[in-house]
């Protein structure tokens, strides 16, 4: 087949409208970039075979992937597996695919080793995520084994602990007064766990912050469980196994026995 037109695209004056004489008829070939229009010397009057077609249609689908992933990366750094994702959204081949992020390594536009600790920096700076957190969505990225461990010691066990110094020291300024502080204490070190914080951080941000019971709120809390309790309790028990059931109840969720006593010695007197 022959080139019988060359003409600028209307909406990208970078992209050429190849046409062909096909049987006497001019016809729409291929759209392609002006850097392969040059790169195959493509003219009116060329010709062109099959071959010559697909290879070049081949090679401007990369180029507009190769282009789709520059505008993705300038958003921010990207993994490897992410490009991918993005560009298999975009119907590209796994060929085509491969052949874009082989492109983009060579330029030092994607690196998984720096991404991951760029990463790392971020969300250790910006969230309250913990290390295995971290790591976690690291992995889920595809990110090589050996990348993940390096880029995790951006993520020191000094910072670990003074993050959690922090976020215990917040959560008991702002607690409820409504619970044990054996519960609140409880259920912020599983919430800590839950983000990714190790338990040896949080074992000795513990020891390290003053977390002690208030008694005057300890026994406000003791007395609004209690009511609670009582009131569920006393439709079907009374007297003795009454206070034996408030009692099992109020000491699982994490009063002492002396503050538990108190309140029940207030209920006979009532």
């Amino acid at each position: 087949m022959k080139i019988s037109k060359i003409s600028t695209q209307k909406k990208n004056k970078q992209r050429y409208n190849v046409f062909v004489d096909y049987n006497g008829r001019e016809e729409f070939a291929f759209g392609v970039h002006e850097d392969l229009l040059i790169r195959f010397n493509l003219r009116k009057g060329l010709e062109l075979t099959d071959k010559q077609v697909r290879e070049i249609k081949q090679q401007d689908a990369i180029y507009q992937y190769y282009t789709l992933s520059i505008n993705y990366l300038s958003y921010r750094m990207r993994a490897k597996s992410e490009i991918a994702e993005y560009l298999k959204g975009k119907e590209a081949t796994p060929e085509a695919i491969e052949t874009v992020i082989h492109k983009l390594e060579e330029e030092k536009l994607v690196d998984d080793l720096q991404f991951s600790k760029a990463y790392v920096r971020t969300k250790m700076n910006t969230s309250t995520k913990g290390p295995n957190k971290i790591k976690q969505e690291l992995i889920l990225k595809k990110i090589p084994e050996a990348y993940v461990e390096e880029a995790m010691s951006e993520y020191s066990s000094e910072i670990e602990v003074e993050k959690v110094i922090k976020m215990l020291k917040k959560k008991f300024a702002s607690s409820s007064r409504k619970k044990s502080f054996q519960q609140q204490l409880m259920q912020a070190k599983q919430s800590l766990i839950q983000k990714g914080f190790t338990q040896g951080a949080i074992e000795i941000a513990s020891q390290e912050v003053d977390l002690s019971p208030d008694e005057d709120d300890e026994m406000d809390a003791v007395r609004y469980q209690g009511e609670k309790i009582w009131t569920k309790h006393a439709r079907k028990h009374e007297g003795f196994q009454l206070k034996q059931k408030v009692m099992a109840s109020l000491y699982q969720k994490g009063f002492k026995v002396d503050l538990i006593n108190q309140y029940l010695d207030e209920k006979e007197e009532d």
